[in-house]
């Protein structure tokens, strides 16, 4: 190993390459699990309980924050 191979201490440490994606996939799966819970539910002419609004918003709060956390800033 050569001392050109490593990293010098005054660079910024190097940002994971999958920044967010767990929280990107299981937003999308609350998201998507609930508007197929909504449709089959109304399809078959069942009430749609109010509590789907929960994992509908932690879906939603999940996707927006991993969506967000892969901005790159300057």
């Amino acid at each position: 190993m050569e001392w050109i191979d490593e990293r010098p201490a005054w660079l910024p440490p190097i940002p994971p390459p999958h920044r967010g994606r767990i929280r990107i996939i299981l937003g999308m799966l609350l998201v998507i699990g609930v508007l197929a819970t909504v449709l089959v539910t109304a399809f078959f002419g069942g009430i749609i309980s109010m509590y789907l609004w929960w994992p509908l918003a932690g879906g939603l709060l999940l996707l927006v924050s991993g969506l967000l956390s892969r901005r790159r800033l300057p």
